[in-house]
């Protein structure tokens, strides 16, 4: 009997994992194990945990179909699941146990006591991923920290884009073991599952990919793709997407879609490479700002209440949905870090709180891109104009009225100019003037770069 651990990667189809335990002629059973209180320290918020949730129950109905059993456990904390599955491994009895090597540090320890205490074999094999993150290299051997040459360099080697079948029906195994309860509660604008999640994908490649280069950038238009919590739970891999795109050719559309599949890849390939990465460490800890403590300006910015119309709009559809806007998401990342002057930390571990596609490499990557520390060849004189970004990307206002009702009223023109004349009664002043912050972050960086510098 083979045992395949779930995690990150509830599915079927194109999974590693199950179709390599496939291959022993045994029979298959699944196993996930729940860990609340693990998931808590890690920030997973309400949204996250009840998606995942979903997508358990679903996935357990898609590999009854195949006559595997996926058996539910509960361990609150990672250090409790090693002594849980032997125990578990004794009782089937099980011959091996197959799973996808995960990014983060705790992650990976607990990989690596699993292989101590288990008495059988744990298989470990990289989950679907477009790139070789182990044989992807510079010219002299060293590791990408920036990502152009890294997209580059993967389009040379070329992408995967082979998905694996899910494995031949068995017939159904009757185990008698009971799953231990669990449940979160599973509200999402997304349906769970991997039917809900290719009939997306099918949607977007159809309907909007063709427009996807022109309408990407604008929150008043539905014009992303939306599959993020797919990917992020793992319901949907990328090379799914990348074969569901491979009959549009070259087209704009189609290209630029794939240069945000590889922005995920890129994070994942630096996560891979620098796992303090997941223990929020900076990719450059000496381009690191001097943080103020400012909890007020902290609530204010989480609220929705900056007096920065785009930026409190983003703020509260995050609030609302567990989802925001991918340009809204650099605007507001950059007004915490660049205006605020509040650590990045703090950000990154509030979108996890909310988000229902929070992703650990993805989020930890774009808010380190934002503060000018991660992988990025010239981050701190780039500062995001909260006024120029909305007249922008949302000229006629609809994306803020939408979420900011106390603009509904407020003409457009006013509401990218910013100032205490645009302010309707009950919505807020600015918090702070961006020129002024954006010169004094540019000039504190500066003096901090010239004193390491020299030091």
């Amino acid at each position: 009997m083979q045992l395949v651990w779930f995690r990150d990667d509830l599915r079927t189809l194109d999974h590693p994992a199950l179709y390599g335990a496939s291959l022993s002629g045994s029979p298959l059973v699944g196993l996930y194990i729940a860990s609340p209180g693990q998931w808590r320290s890690h920030d997973h918020g309400e949204r996250k945990r009840g998606w995942h949730y979903g997508n358990v129950m679903a996935l357990k109905d898609a590999l009854a179909k195949l006559g595997i059993p996926l058996i539910i456990r509960h361990c609150e904390h990672f250090q409790s699941i090693p002594e849980s599955m032997a125990a578990l491994c004794q009782r089937m009895p099980v011959a091996a146990v197959h799973c996808h090597s995960a990014l983060g540090h705790n992650e990976r320890r607990l990989e690596d006591q699993l292989a101590e205490t288990l008495s059988v074999p744990l298989v470990r094999y990289e989950d679907a991923n477009l790139v070789d993150y182990q044989n992807t290299a510079t010219g002299q051997g060293t590791r990408y920290r920036v990502f152009t040459p890294f997209a580059r360099r993967c389009r040379q080697l070329g992408l995967s884009d082979a998905p694996l079948p899910a494995p031949p029906p068995q017939a159904a195994l009757s185990l008698n073991i009971p799953d231990d309860p669990w449940h979160e509660a599973s509200k999402s604008l997304w349906p769970c599952g991997e039917d809900a999640a290719h009939k997306a994908l099918r949607r977007f490649c159809q309907q909007r990919l063709s427009g996807y280069q022109q309408w990407r950038d604008r929150p008043d238009h539905t014009g992303t793709s939306a599959l993020s919590p797919y990917f992020a739970a793992g319901v949907l891999s990328p090379r799914q997407a990348l074969a569901a795109i491979r009959p549009h050719g070259d087209s704009e559309g189609a290209q630029s879609w794939l240069n945000e599949l590889l922005w995920r890849e890129f994070y994942r390939y630096l996560m891979h490479h620098h796992p303090g990465l997941s223990r929020h460490q900076a990719m450059h800890p000496d381009k690191e700002a001097d943080w103020v403590n400012d909890e007020s300006r902290l609530q204010a910015w989480q609220q929705g209440k900056t007096g920065y119309p785009l930026v409190d709009a983003g703020m509260r559809q995050l609030n609302a949905t567990g989802w925001m806007h991918n340009r809204v998401r650099m605007l507001a990342a950059s007004f915490l870090v660049k205006d605020l002057h509040l650590d990045w930390r703090l950000g990154e571990a509030y979108f996890m709180t909310q988000l229902v596609d929070g992703d650990l490499a993805s989020n930890n990557g774009g808010w380190q891109w934002a503060a000018g520390c991660g992988a990025d060849a010239a981050p701190y004189f780039r500062h995001f104009n909260p006024l120029r970004q909305s007249q922008r990307f949302d000229p006629d206002g609809d994306y803020i009225r939408q979420w900011v009702p106390e603009l509904a009223e407020v003409p457009a023109a006013q509401l990218h100019k910013g100032g205490p004349f645009l302010l309707a009664p009950d919505y807020p002043s600015p918090l702070v003037d961006h020129a002024r912050q954006a010169a004094r972050y540019s000039q504190q960086f500066q003096r901090q770069q010239e004193v390491t510098e020299h030091a």
